[in-house]
């Protein structure tokens, strides 16, 4: 009955978008073609990443030529969309090919809505396909973040009214125990960076997203150090998410943190997915994080800290 319920919601929100508003907007193209600062080792890469981002959330692809892929999607047997996507060894743009029952206006490239809303999703897929690849142009080092020689440690650092810059994906650490599974089906790196910068701005603390940071830059370094997902809605849940991270500028550190947190789904966890439950507890330690930045201290230990490993 939860299920028939929660499918006849589904519907009802499907229709209202499509049929309750006449609403268009110009069309958004996506510019990441300076994705990395230096070139990946192959084009053929990003066309991997572009493929298997748009193949999660239901796309179609078909290469065209190296250098072009066109994704496609239907919606609901009825909305069709199909975007361009060019990519080079540095990164990959996506601009509008055709659409139908979409209210496209040619002249003045304005399109229904939900365009914009699918093609950004499409466009997080494939960002998250490229971190997973691991081709960020600065890899985390074989230790954690907080421990590397490469930092200096740092003065004690007023961050009142600091912007601080995070990568977009929280990478996974060299040999972290995480399960492929894991990796391939939940958006954890996204879910973790997402919730750090939307409970920084409840704390006031100015949390930016940014691909390429520079040296004389803040940067709020994190990396998720293990992700165990154990049981299921059936026998229950029983998961748990250790990160570790600090603030650095460079090649200096100034605070420190490691952090975990523990989950059983929650009240609804009978209903609730493994890759739900490993959200819940992403946004459990995106507040853990965000209220240590607005009052940091070096070698914080945060959450569940039994889950740690020292």
């Amino acid at each position: 009955m939860v299920r028939i319920l929660k499918y006849g919601l589904l519907v009802v929100i499907a229709t209202i978008l499509f049929t309750g508003c006449g609403r268009t907007g110009v069309i958004q193209n996506v510019d990441n073609s300076q994705f990395f600062n230096k070139s990946v080792k192959s084009a053929n890469l990003i066309a991997r990443a572009i493929k298997s981002g748009a193949m999660r959330k239901g796309w179609r692809t078909r290469k065209v030529r190296n250098g072009l892929i066109v994704a496609s999607i239907t919606v609901r047997g009825k909305y069709f969309v199909a975007v361009n996507i060019n990519y080079d060894a540095k990164g990959y743009v996506i601009s509008y090919k055709n659409s139908r029952n979409m209210k496209y206006d040619p002249v003045k490239k304005t399109i229904h809505p939900s365009y914009n809303k699918w093609v950004r999703i499409l466009e997080q897929n494939i960002n998250y396909e490229l971190s997973n690849l691991g081709m960020d142009d600065t890899p985390m080092v074989s230790q954690k973040i907080v421990k590397t020689k490469t930092y200096k440690k740092g003065a004690k650092l007023n961050l009142n009214g600091k912007t601080i810059y995070i990568k977009p994906m929280v990478r996974f650490a060299p040999r972290s125990r995480v399960a492929s599974n894991i990796k391939t089906e939940c958006t954890l790196p996204k879910a973790l960076a997402d919730s750090i910068v939307a409970y920084s701005a409840n704390s006031g603390v100015n949390v930016v997203f940014k691909n390429h940071i520079k040296p004389n830059e803040l940067e709020l370094k994190v990396q998720i150090e293990e992700a165990i997902s154990a049981g299921n809605a059936a026998i229950g849940h029983n998961k748990f998410v250790v990160i570790s991270g600090g603030v650095v500028k460079g090649k200096t550190k100034y605070y420190s943190f490691d952090a975990a947190r523990r989950s059983g789904g929650g009240y609804w966890g009978a209903y609730r997915s493994s890759c739900s439950v490993l959200g819940r507890i992403a946004r459990a330690l995106g507040k853990d994080v965000a209220h240590w930045l607005a009052n940091p201290y070096d070698k914080a230990m945060m959450g569940d800290t039994q889950f740690i490993r020292k």
